[in-house]
């Protein structure tokens, strides 16, 4: 059975203990102390890392009683110095102490329980209802009035008269001695992980985002430096999106948004220009031969159909229009239905081609040159034909 001295006090960043056992795995060194600051991944948190001698710790299990540090090198038995790296551990302290207000006030306000938590790159919590931004934004507020008032944390294993007295929040299925977590009077919840010691050293508690995630919600948050690291980046990117449109930041979505009607016209005016071009070309460029392959750049799906179904109509045959560039070419392809399914057999054949059909059309892409379209076109050969 290990000590657990991360239960004791969260802010023993340093610490000395002795090596028990020390065992070379396929995935590194797995050694047992007999007591240990640093916190196994567990409750939805990962594990902390950090240095045992000269060794870097790359996790930490719970294997029973007994935490299992994995090292990327052998240390000797007895008596060892271990460090924990401390912003991690300070980054996971104020991110499950935030997520505990945020869930407390969620569930005091709304009813609704925290279903699951993940501490790992990005800090999640599920809840088992619906919330909207409106009710998230409240949320926000009051977190942070906890934070501001620096509330205490405190954390113990009540005795089991007590604990039967105790109204608090908990996941099914807790085995063995239940850990309790106090925030003021904010929230009490079982919980194994270490945290800040007063609300005050959690900094801005940010709801990022949220979704609804089977029924409920799901709550992207930020605290801490986090919080603040996720703020500088964000401004840095409106800095630079307000640097292109000449605005200042608080300007820059108006500027989009004027931006983005902009495009819509210019994009409405080429699509007129683009399908006068097509009318144009489908009554004065009329080619040569009954199996014809056109090739326009800069076409979409519906253009392509466009053209080939006008000329198909203005000259009857199999018409082809392809658009794009050697090797990915997008295509419609128009006849009579008779006529183009054979045709389009013989093209598969010579090309790698996909994509739909309905009756009289064709449309798809096709891995190919153009050299190697035009000749398959050329060879054609309808059936029956001498």
């Amino acid at each position: 059975m290990t000590e657990k001295l991360y239960e004791q006090d969260p802010a023993l960043f340093c610490f000395t203990a002795r090596v028990l056992s020390c065992q070379k795995t396929e995935k590194g060194f797995e050694t047992v102390l007999d007591r240990t600051a640093f916190f196994p991944e567990g409750g939805g948190q990962a594990a902390d890392h950090g240095t045992l001698a000269d060794a870097a710790v790359t996790d930490v299990q719970l294997c029973g009683d007994t935490v299992v540090h994995l090292l990327d090198r052998a240390v000797p038995c007895g008596e060892i110095e271990g460090r924990l790296d401390v912003p991690r551990r300070l980054r996971h302290m104020q991110n499950h102490t935030g997520e505990h207000i945020v869930s407390g006030l969620i569930h005091r306000h709304f009813g609704y329980q925290n279903v699951g938590f993940h501490l790992g790159q990005d800090v999640t919590a599920d809840f088992d209802g619906r919330l909207t931004k409106d009710d998230l934004l409240r949320i926000e507020r009051l977190a942070n009035e906890e934070v501001c008032r620096n509330r205490p944390v405190t954390a113990w294993f009540p005795s089991p008269d007590e604990l039967a007295g105790l109204s608090y929040r908990s996941k099914d299925g807790i085995e063995g001695a239940v850990r309790l977590v106090r925030i003021g009077d904010c929230d009490l919840c079982a919980c194994c992980a270490p945290h800040v010691k007063t609300t005050g050293e959690i900094g801005m508690i940010k709801i990022v985002d949220f979704q609804k995630n089977k029924g409920g919600t799901r709550v992207f948050l930020k605290c801490g430096f986090d919080a603040l690291a996720d703020y500088n980046e964000k401004q840095d990117n409106i800095q630079q999106i307000a640097n292109l449109f000449a605005v200042k930041q608080n300007e820059t979505a108006l500027a989009a948004d004027r931006q983005a009607r902009q495009i819509a016209e210019l994009k409405y005016e080429i699509s007129l220009l683009k399908k006068r071009l097509i009318t144009e070309k489908i009554l004065h460029d009329i080619p040569a031969g009954a199996v014809t392959a056109v090739f326009e750049p800069g076409l979409d799906g519906k253009e392509l159909q466009l053209f080939s179904d006008g000329l198909y109509r203005q000259n009857g045959g199999i018409r082809g229009v392809f658009s794009g560039q050697d090797g990915d070419f997008h295509f419609a392809i128009c006849g009579e239905e008779q006529a183009l399914a054979p045709f389009f057999a013989h093209l598969k054949a010579a090309c790698t081609v996909s994509g739909g059909c309905r009756n009289g059309i064709r449309q798809g892409t096709v891995t190919a040159t153009e050299n190697e379209i035009v000749n398959a076109f050329h060879t054609y050969a309808p059936p029956g034909a001498e």
